[in-house]
């Protein structure tokens, strides 16, 4: 969906899924159920215009736009009176066909009282009468509950009543009072709370909404293939960004350990048809000069008769400053926090083309470290990479950037004696780097280093001297920061 109008919006949507063997009857598909918010607040501006004016032309834009399958409905609070907590009216119920009927609703709609969330969630629930489905409600508000003394409360025993809903919320601009509030919301809702600082998030969030509904819709679509195929489907997406340090993707049928498709080149968003099965989804990561791909594992998928499963891949982006790309690098890696199996390296092969291209992963929490060995030339170097980020978290569908900008450089003294140096952690004494210069010249000593943000120890080790000689104590390394020091030997 294009984003045409970055604009804020309060209202619910109430998603119920029906998914029976006839995909052409209307209920098999999601329905929903706008909420929208008419309490006096709605008349404060937002960008220059009402909120309320902002929420029609969202409407007046998204509602055409949702699949023809889907049936909707309309449901306001607050546009009657000015101060009662029982002002909420059913404009056009659930199951309707006819979005040009309910936008002309929309338009006749001036805000008036109060903000009585928890019952407008309740009694909109309700008016869906006896659903086998369950519901997905999406809450999206600038305020806070003015009626029901314990919303949460409501929203937790409506949940616990039987009633098969997961409440979703997004808090469009709000202070902390307000968010922990929705927050708790979403809680007793089974669902998740999501921040939207600006109108752009705002409607972001709508238009993952919007994706879910298009997504229903065509799993309903495929519902009837179960008793008749065994064929399913594996859908890979990833950000376009990423596609250029991706060679291949094989899948690998794990009842039996056999190659089943290898994927060239798979691009941005591909689909895959597959016997039912579980597959182990394996990245190959391109090298430079032709070398083998650097390969690791993305985790095992099902794939089930009639269906489509979904790989939502992130990224991570690396930028690297100007004054740290001569870094002799020997490898670059992407480690996963929780998960110590799953460790991708690129070696160095020539050229560092594809060391900083932005990389696919799937989502979770990941560090980035660079190895400094880079060739035969060396004689010897700790085994340890040396992580520059941690805590990476990459999200489905998004990219996270690392920044790589703070390191050091020595300056070659005139008449060097130096045979090694090596950058020690102030305060425990470990080894952060050791640099040794190569059987063919000292050029490795001076070149630039990164490392990460911290106070440093340097010890230097002298030709004919066994003992190393501290150079400097106390370093200082700061973000954005090349650190040039004279070690005076």
């Amino acid at each position: 969906m294009a984003k045409r109008f970055p604009i804020p919006w309060i209202f619910i949507l109430l998603f119920p899924v029906f998914l029976i063997s006839t995909p052409s009857e209307a209920q098999s598909y999601p329905e929903i159920m706008f909420i929208l918010d008419a309490s006096g607040s709605m008349w404060g501006k937002v960008q220059g215009r009402t909120k309320i004016d902002a929420a029609k032309e969202v409407m007046r834009q998204t509602i055409p736009e949702l699949p023809p399958e889907v049936l909707t409905g309309l449901t306001v609070y607050g546009h009657s009176r000015e101060s009662s907590c029982d002002d909420i009216e059913i404009l056009v119920p659930a199951g309707s066909n006819d979005r040009q009927a309910l936008l002309g609703r929309v338009e006749n709609i001036q805000p008036h009282g109060k903000t009585p969330m928890a019952a407008s969630v309740k009694k909109a629930a309700e008016s869906l009468g006896s659903r086998d489905a369950e519901t997905i409600i999406v809450l999206v508000s600038d305020g806070e509950e003015t009626c029901d003394p314990d919303p949460c409360g409501t929203i937790g025993a409506l949940k616990k009543s039987g009633a098969r809903f997961i409440l979703h919320v997004i808090g469009f601009d709000v202070n902390e009072a307000q968010k922990r509030q929705l927050t708790c919301f979403a809680e007793a809702g089974g669902g998740r709370y999501f921040s939207a600082a600006d109108a752009a998030g705002l409607l972001d969030a709508f238009q993952l909404v919007g994706r879910e509904v298009a997504e229903k819709v065509e799993k309903a679509k495929t519902t009837t293939k179960r008793a008749t195929s065994k064929l399913g489907k594996l859908h890979i997406t990833m950000p376009p960004e990423t596609t250029v340090s991706l060679h291949v993707l094989k899948l690998v049928r794990k009842s039996d350990g056999k190659l089943i498709k290898t994927i060239e080149d798979p691009g941005k968003d591909s689909t895959h048809p597959l016997l039912s099965g579980e597959y182990e989804l394996i990245a190959g990561f391109a090298n430079s000069n032709y070398k083998p791909d650097s390969e690791v594992s993305f985790g095992d998928w099902t794939v089930e008769g009639g269906e489509t499963a979904e790989v939502s891949l992130g990224g991570m982006a690396l930028n690297v400053a100007d004054s740290l790309k001569d870094a002799p690098v020997g490898a670059v890696m992407v480690l996963k926090a929780d998960d110590p199996e799953f460790s991708l390296v690129l070696p160095y092969t020539g050229n560092d083309y594809y060391f900083y291209k932005t990389k696919p992963l799937p989502a979770g929490l990941y560090q980035f470290a660079v190895h400094y060995k880079r060739s035969y030339l060396y004689r010897k170097t700790p085994e340890d990479p040396v992580v520059l980020a941690e805590d990476v978290r990459i999200e489905e569908g998004k990219v996270a950037t690392v920044t790589v900008d703070s390191g050091i450089v020595l300056v070659k003294p005139q008449d060097s004696q130096v045979a090694s140096w090596e950058l020690l952690a102030t305060g425990n004494g470990k080894i952060v780097l050791k640099v040794v210069q190569a059987s063919n010249g000292d050029y490795p000593l001076w070149k630039p280093y990164a490392v990460p943000p911290g106070a440093y120890d340097l010890n230097c080790y002298v030709e004919g001297m066994e003992e190393p000689l501290p150079a400097a104590q106390g370093l200082e390394i700061k973000h954005g920061e090349l650190l040039r020091l004279e070690t005076g030997l």
